[in-house]
């Protein structure tokens, strides 16, 4: 995938250089995106592993591994987790804490290391994340349960503030049974492209100051609910931002 070691020297034109542990790769801008397309399926094989996720006949996808044990089946939050830990191991993520609105603890990780120039984090680290997050959680029956009562609770806030369309679409969206998204899956997979906008395309490869988290697919979706409430009562030009950030989340993040 034009990858090699590195043997010192410099770049050739049109070359980049990149760290994956202690492997430099150099290569084009484009032989790094696909390696960072590797990484990333590989970061969700490694969280499929940890989690033991299989399919279960009718029942659907479900986690044998699961640290909750058979109290809950909705391991999202850990699923993400395990692909930070898989992104930190390669040293392209750093894990840290945060607490949610809900009040629950849990790991989340940037797409960076901490060098003596700071947070540091390259086109490879950032586009490896977005591939990790391209690979799509598969979703339990509980999870995708989860999910449809957020979208028909969705529904309800944009028709009262009037949105032409999208109400009809989230509520036949919230309506479709568990059955047709494990077809779904089955026939398209759970890869979805990133958009362009979520990669990396500057030419300088390393950059420093504030990390950037790893968004994670929250199992809270009342929390979920009552923020876009909270956001949807500021102003005309932010409510519109939110709904379609949300709307966008909905349909092409996490189903």
């Amino acid at each position: 995938m034009g990858a090699s070691k590195s043997t010192g020297g410099g770049t050739s034109p049109g070359e980049s250089r990149a760290r994956v542990g202690s492997l430099e790769i150099a290569g084009s801008k484009n032989a790094q995106k696909a390696q960072s397309k590797v990484i990333g399926k590989r970061a969700d094989d490694y969280a499929r592993t940890q989690l033991n996720i299989q399919k279960i006949g009718d029942a659907g996808y479900r986690s044998l591994n699961n640290p909750y044990g058979d109290t809950t089946q909705m391991y999202g939050s850990i699923y993400n987790q395990a692909k930070g830990e898989y992104l930190a191991k390669q040293g392209l993520a750093t894990a840290r804490t945060v607490t949610d609105a809900m009040g629950k603890t849990f790991t989340t990780y940037d797409p960076g290391v901490q060098t003596d120039k700071g947070f540091t984090y390259t086109n490879l680290s950032r586009n490896s994340m977005q591939e990790a997050k391209a690979n799509r959680t598969p979703l339990s029956k509980e999870m995708f349960q989860s999910q449809q009562l957020f979208k028909a609770g969705l529904a309800g806030i944009t028709a009262l503030m009037g949105a032409p369309l999208i109400p009809s679409l989230l509520s036949a969206s919230a309506r479709q049974p568990y059955a047709n998204y494990l077809t779904n899956t089955e026939n398209k997979g759970f890869y979805t492209e990133p958009s362009s906008q979520g990669m990396m395309n500057k030419n300088r490869t390393e950059s420093t100051g504030t990390p950037i988290a790893f968004n994670e697919e929250t199992e809270a979706q009342e929390a979920r609910r009552k923020r876009l409430a909270s956001k949807t009562g500021s102003s005309d030009t932010t409510k519109g931002r939110s709904l379609f950030q949300v709307i966008s989340q909905t349909f092409g993040g996490q189903g």
